[in-house]
C-alpha cells in the first residue's frame, strides 16, 4: 500500500458497497508509506459520509510505527493492533 498503489486501490475501494460497519484487516500489508495513511483517512472520510463505521485490524508493525511517528495514530479506529516494541 504505496504511492504506487494508491490510486488503484482508492479507485477499487469506491466501487464496493459500504455497510453500516465494517472492517479492514491490513494483515496482508507489507509496504507502507504516507500516501499509506492517506489513504486510510480517505477511507474513513468516505466511511463517515456513508454513516458507516469503519475499523481496521491486524496494522502491520511498521505502519504502527509511521502513523505514531505523524501523531496519528490514536485517530484510526481499530480492532486489534501490533505493539511496537521500543
Amino acid at each position: 500500500m504505496t504511492m504506487p498503489h494508491i490510486s488503484q486501490l482508492l479507485a477499487e475501494s469506491t466501487a464496493l458497497s459500504m455497510d453500516k460497519a465494517f472492517d479492514i484487516d491490513l494483515a496482508q500489508v507489507t509496504d507502507v508509506d504516507t500516501a499509506t495513511i492517506s489513504l486510510l483517512f480517505e477511507w474513513l472520510r468516505t466511511a463517515h459520509a456513508h454513516k458507516s463505521k469503519l475499523t481496521f485490524s491486524n496494522f502491520p508493525e511498521n505502519l504502527v510505527s509511521l502513523a505514531t511517528l505523524y501523531g496519528v495514530l490514536e485517530l484510526l479506529p481499530q480492532t486489534t493492533h501490533t505493539q511496537v516494541s521500543h
